[in-house]
């Protein structure tokens, strides 16, 4: 498990044979009851991506439940990096995630198939900020991507420094998806309405995933904060 929680900067590198990172943000109840039985469900809905092996067609519905898989690993997965002093989600984010099974109606999630080689489980979580230079609004950039086997997921959260709410990413991040991106990922939340074809027609590497978690360097009329810098 690799995680980045900061910039371009590594500050947790974790390598194991099993899935040996935890949390204690989730009581007993919490966790072996609604979350258990939501990952049992969701899991099975992920098994054919995660094995990479089977043609389907992911529906509008199924597509909301692995959204939502994606999302909670997002949100756990800071609480479990210890290097994050003050997490990008909030309680009262996590709380109505945890009352509403449904993923932020304002984060997009992506899917992709990956070729994973000897990174079976994978996760990267680096936070940018950044402004848009036509207005100077600055705001922070959360990049969650999470690999199991071939299923890789993304996560891609905006929160402006301003308000402190989570904006519409979908409207702050304009993105051009080129070369391998235009057939190796798949948008599944907010809901497409349609069925997602898997597996894609590309399948993303190693070197395609750091370029995938990096994704926001395409992102039109954008740049980064200066270090350092307050606005």
């Amino acid at each position: 498990m690799h995680v980045r929680s900061e910039g371009d900067s590594t500050t947790g590198l974790w390598k194991s044979r099993y899935l040996q990172i935890t949390t204690d943000t989730v009581c007993d109840q919490c966790n072996n009851v609604w979350l258990s039985n939501f990952e049992n469900n969701a899991v099975k809905l992920a098994t054919p991506l995660i094995q990479g092996n089977q043609d389907i067609i992911i529906k509008p519905a199924e597509q909301r439940t692995l959204g939502a898989w994606a999302f909670k690993m997002a949100l756990l997965l800071e609480i479990a990096a210890k290097e994050n002093p003050q997490p990008f989600f909030t309680a009262a984010e996590r709380k109505r995630f945890r009352e509403t099974l449904i993923p932020s109606e304002k984060v997009r999630v992506f899917l992709a198939k990956y070729e994973y080689g000897q990174h079976p489980v994978h996760a990267a979580i680096p936070l940018h900020t950044l402004t848009r230079r036509d207005d100077q609004q600055p705001f922070h950039l959360k990049i969650s991507t999470i690999t199991a086997g071939c299923l890789a997921m993304q996560v891609m959260s905006v929160r402006s420094r301003t308000s402190g709410e989570l904006v519409y990413a979908s409207s702050e991040m304009e993105f051009v998806f080129e070369g391998k991106g235009l057939d190796a990922i798949l948008p599944i939340w907010p809901p497409t309405g349609q069925g997602v074809r898997w597996p894609p027609k590309e399948t993303l590497t190693q070197e395609d995933l750091e370029e995938w978690t990096n994704m926001w360097e395409t992102a039109k009329g954008l740049n980064r904060l200066p270090s350092g810098s307050e606005l």
